[in-house]
């Protein structure tokens, strides 16, 4: 199996296992005092999505069995989408207003496993141990703790969403909302050029291992 394939399932079981201590986590009211809250606005928000595709339906077959004329349907759709994304909007960032508390929590969790433990585990996590990877220095020097941050503030996506929570801390809605935007093209042109450095340079290293001085190696055998 290709070193890139391993490092991918490697990441995927972290990622696992640090969603389901996130959730263990963040789902405990005495921790994160919102979370009954936001499970009661994302069933708002479900309710909300069901009844526009049940009217987005309603529609398209009054207009299917000519119940209506094209142009009806084109304005009363029209009215509907404005309606609906209005909805959309507001129900995000009140989804993500009320999840500040869980994100945070998912962060610290983050920066435990992929720095703290694998720092102390010399270079390895849970998935890196089942596939056999570890995480050396690029020029033969030991790493600290340090370099790992670097990894994980990169690989991990901990300072875009950092920098998201500082914003929708302070920021109006309306600003939040456009640059909350910037920072999701950022964050996928990251995580693009992450994706396409590990599968076609000739050391399959990522963004993340170029900035912490980093590569990953398969049993032993370096690449």
């Amino acid at each position: 199996m290709k070193i890139v394939i391993k490092r991918f399932v490697a990441y995927a079981i972290d990622i696992l296992i640090v969603s389901l201590i996130s959730s263990l986590i963040t789902s405990n009211t005495l921790i994160n005092k919102d979370y009954k809250k936001y499970m009661d606005t994302y069933e708002e928000y479900e309710t909300i999505v069901d009844k526009y595709e049940v009217d987005k339906g309603a529609l398209e077959d009054a207009l299917e069995y000519e119940a209506i004329t094209d142009d009806e349907y084109d304005v009363k759709l029209e009215k509907l989408n404005d309606s609906f994304n209005k909805d959309n909007v507001n129900y995000n960032y009140k989804l993500i207003k009320l999840s500040v508390v869980a994100t945070i929590v998912s962060m610290l969790v983050i920066l435990l496993y992929f720095v703290v433990v694998q720092y102390y585990f010399n270079g390895q996590t849970i998935g890196k141990k089942i596939m056999k990877l570890r995480v050396v220095s690029n020029s033969d020097k030991k790493l600290n703790i340090l370099n790992y941050l670097i990894r994980s503030l990169i690989l991990n996506s901990v300072l875009i969403n950092t920098l998201s929570i500082i914003m929708v801390l302070v920021l109006a809605k309306s600003n939040y909302l456009i640059y909350n935007e910037i920072i999701y093209v950022v964050n996928y042109v990251v995580e693009m050029a992450i994706i396409f450095m590990m599968g076609f340079t000739k050391d399959n290293r990522g963004l993340q291992d170029y900035v912490a001085n980093t590569k990953v190696i398969y049993e032993g055998e370096r690449v």
